[in-house]
């Protein structure tokens, strides 16, 4: 009979303990995640001799937008129609700096005109060099960080 008491005792116990170590474990983790004026964006080592954060991220906004449009081979394309359009794309940068495309929103008309517009663009993306990641300064690691860029295609 005492040894019933104790069992249930101490699973209600354990259990009650559980509980309160996830809340605690839960509100944490939603605070650390939380973006800060300290924290890093990511860079590359021009653009982090600025002394403002928000000219560190236009700087490394416009050599992203720079380096791609430079990679961006399309002097063999023939185009029969005029394009001027807006594609949106997403690119992650990843923990070690490594540049992709997570998303790319393209419009109908530059892949009707330019069928091999798609690869290109990623060929690009993927030959950028590696970056410095962003830094979550509260935890001291880097992380995974995500930019929107418009590219505009433009043809006569």
């Amino acid at each position: 009979m005492n040894i019933t008491k104790i069992i249930l005792i101490s699973l209600i116990l354990t259990t009650s303990c559980d509980s309160r170590v996830e809340n605690k474990f839960t509100e944490t983790f939603d605070d650390k995640i939380t973006w800060n004026e300290l924290d890093e964006f990511p860079s590359i080592k021009d653009c982090n001799n600025l002394n403002e954060s928000y000219l560190v991220r236009e700087c490394f906004e416009s050599f992203l937008s720079n380096q791609i449009l430079e990679k961006l081979d399309i002097s063999n394309v023939i185009i029969n129609k005029p394009i001027n359009d807006t594609l949106n794309i997403s690119l992650l940068i990843n923990n070690s700096g490594k540049v992709t495309i997570s998303e790319k929103d393209i419009p109908q008309n530059i892949i009707e005109n330019i069928p091999s517009f798609e690869i290109l663009l990623v060929n690009s993306v993927d030959s950028l060099p590696i970056v410095l990641p962003a830094i979550k300064t509260n935890l001291g690691i880097t992380v995974n960080s995500k930019f929107e860029l418009p590219i505009i295609v433009k043809s006569k």
